[in-house]
């Protein structure tokens, strides 16, 4: 539920398996979390989450508030993972 130590780096991919269902479980705000993805994520970077149903949907959902690029799919390997596939725009001034 802190910020990531991140100066003076930035990034282009982060990728996390089963982090939102976590969160979840210790009360942090995943708002919060996509916030801190979105300071440390170059624009037009990537981010891969790994999660069940649920914590996907909510994720989705508040991707597309801060105006990233997002498409859910399913691995259709029997089980209840999904994975949520974002973008962040370029956006210029």
């Amino acid at each position: 539920c802190e910020p990531f130590p991140t100066y003076p780096r930035t990034y282009d991919m982060l990728h996390a398996n089963g982090l939102l269902s976590y969160l979840t479980s210790e009360g942090c705000s995943m708002m919060d979390l996509l916030l801190e993805m979105d300071r440390i994520l170059r624009p037009e970077g990537w981010v891969v989450l790994s999660d069940k149903l649920g914590p996907i949907e909510k994720a989705r959902m508040l991707v597309t508030q801060i105006r990233w690029e997002a498409r859910v799919i399913d691995l259709q390997n029997g089980s209840d993972q999904l994975l949520l596939i974002c973008q962040k725009p370029f956006v210029r001034k």
